[in-house]
């Protein structure tokens, strides 16, 4: 895996902002909602890009379905464009969003509490991300921890370790990209 920018040649992939497939929400329409280890793994892969992109100073993503690309393997990466002047706390209450809407296939309303009735194991991860002040939401980084089951608070695992366990997890067998689904429920 070969990492540019930042410190220890850690960061920035070049398949962050790189790459061939088709955005999100013509993944979600062609094949429905992400469930189970699909979306896990799904929201593990956009939390990572976005901790090396927040890691290499690049913030303000405007993340949403529409430049969230899906890779032709399922790997992810974000279409470039204009950045807005918004902090890392808004792109992870922006992935926060995404994520509903990969697991349900609706855009979620300021103020809603999305339901996720079918896909409870990421249901605390995104109320954190989806706080109404920015300060208390949890740096792109936190939300990788939680995603692969480390506790909020717990510091032991590196930046560096936290990516690239990341990186071996969203480049499992278990990926599925929307050509290779095995139907609309479990993708």
């Amino acid at each position: 895996m070969d990492f540019l920018g930042w410190s220890d040649g850690l960061a920035l992939l070049p398949r962050d902002y790189l790459g061939e497939g088709e955005p999100l929400v013509a993944a979600v329409r062609a094949a429905g909602p992400y469930t189970g280890e699909a979306l896990h793994l799904l929201a593990l892969d956009t939390a990572a890009t976005m901790a090396r992109l927040h890691l290499g100073g690049i913030a303000g993503l405007r993340l949403n379905p529409g430049n969230v690309m899906i890779g032709p393997e399922g790997r992810v990466f974000f279409a470039p464009g204009p950045r807005s002047s918004e902090f890392p706390s808004a792109d992870v209450r922006d992935w926060a969003d995404v994520i509903v809407f990969a697991a349900t296939g609706r855009p979620v309303r300021d103020g809603e509490r999305p339901y996720l009735g079918p896909v409870p194991e990421v249901r605390a991860v995104i109320d954190e991300c989806r706080r109404p002040n920015a300060l208390s939401r949890p740096a792109a980084i936190d939300v990788v921890r939680a995603l692969l089951g480390d506790p909020w608070d717990d510091r032991r695992a590196t930046v560096r370790e936290l990516l690239l366990e990341a990186e071996r997890w969203s480049g499992s067998e278990a990926r599925r990209s929307p050509s290779m689904a095995d139907g609309h429920s479990g993708r």
